[in-house]
C-alpha cells in the first residue's frame, strides 16, 4: 500500500490552487465584457457586408445552446436572406459561428422565430 508522503499533499494543494484561480479568472473576464460591447463587435463586422447596413439593424438574443453567450443578429426587417447574418458568440465574446446569406439553404436562422 502507498502512503502519500506531505510532498504529495503540497503538490496537491498547489495544483486545486492553480485550478481555482484560472476559474476565478475565466469568470472576471466574462464578467468584465458587456453584452453591449459584443454587439457593438459584431455590428461593425456587419456593417463591412454591404452598403446598405445599418448597426441598428442588429440585435441579440440568448444563444440556444449553453456553450454560446448569445447569438447576434444582423439584418433587416423583415428577415431577407440576402443580407442576414448571425454571429454566434462565446462566453469570452470570440466569434464560435457565423453564418450569412449563404447558409440559410442548409442552416436554419434564429430571426424568423425572432420577429415574432
Amino acid at each position: 500500500m502507498t502512503h502519500l508522503r506531505p510532498l504529495h499533499y503540497a503538490g496537491l494543494a498547489l495544483l486545486c490552487l492553480v485550478g481555482i484561480l484560472a476559474v476565478a479568472q475565466y469568470q472576471r473576464a466574462t464578467l468584465e465584457l458587456t453584452e453591449t460591447q459584443i454587439i457593438e463587435t459584431y455590428a461593425a463586422r456587419y456593417l463591412d457586408t454591404h452598403q446598405d447596413a445599418k448597426r441598428t439593424d442588429c440585435r441579440a438574443r440568448p444563444a440556444p445552446v449553453k456553450t454560446t453567450r448569445m447569438v447576434v443578429i444582423c439584418g433587416p426587417e423583415p428577415f431577407d436572406a440576402a443580407r442576414h447574418y448571425e454571429y454566434h458568440v462565446g462566453p469570452l465574446g470570440g466569434l464560435i459561428t457565423q453564418h450569412g446569406p449563404a447558409d440559410w439553404a442548409t442552416k436554419t436562422p434564429l430571426a424568423p422565430r425572432d420577429a415574432a
